[in-house]
């Protein structure tokens, strides 16, 4: 087992999860993932790690709480929308998930906190990125 360390984990969780994420590292591309988080994840889990995501990357170029809620966050209703359909928008779209939830500056907050963690797991990604991506440059 990897040295994963984490209270709040009992040992059996913690070889069960380890698994996980060696499962989740054989894929082999962004697609593969896709199908995976899809089968393993509802879509509104989807839709909250594609907002820290997003949180993450507009904490990176400087952006402030409320420039991250107004990009995030959407809107109520759009004008196409009223115009498509002739009637008021739910916010959501028939069939599809609820995935119009605002960002919170709590989230921001929480999201910002690990980000600034040397050692955490935002910031090994966003190293590892940068890497490839120089790498693809020389390449």
């Amino acid at each position: 087992m990897d040295d994963i360390k984490d209270t709040h984990f009992t040992e059996s969780e913690l070889e069960e999860l380890t698994d996980l994420y060696n499962a989740m590292l054989t894929m082999r591309d962004s697609a593969e993932m896709h199908k995976f988080f899809k089968d393993l994840c509802s879509i509104n889990e989807l839709h909250s790690f594609l907002h820290r995501w997003q949180i993450v990357r507009r904490i990176e170029q400087g952006k402030s709480y409320e420039e991250i809620i107004n990009e995030i966050s959407p809107a109520e209703a759009t004008a196409d929308n009223k115009a498509e359909t002739g009637k008021k928008s739910t916010g959501r779209a028939r069939g599809k998930s609820r995935s119009s939830t605002k960002v919170s500056s709590t989230t921001i907050s929480r999201v910002k906190n690990c980000y600034v963690n040397p050692d955490g797991g935002y910031r090994t990604a966003l190293e590892r990125l940068k890497e490839a991506a120089e790498q693809n440059k020389e390449e």
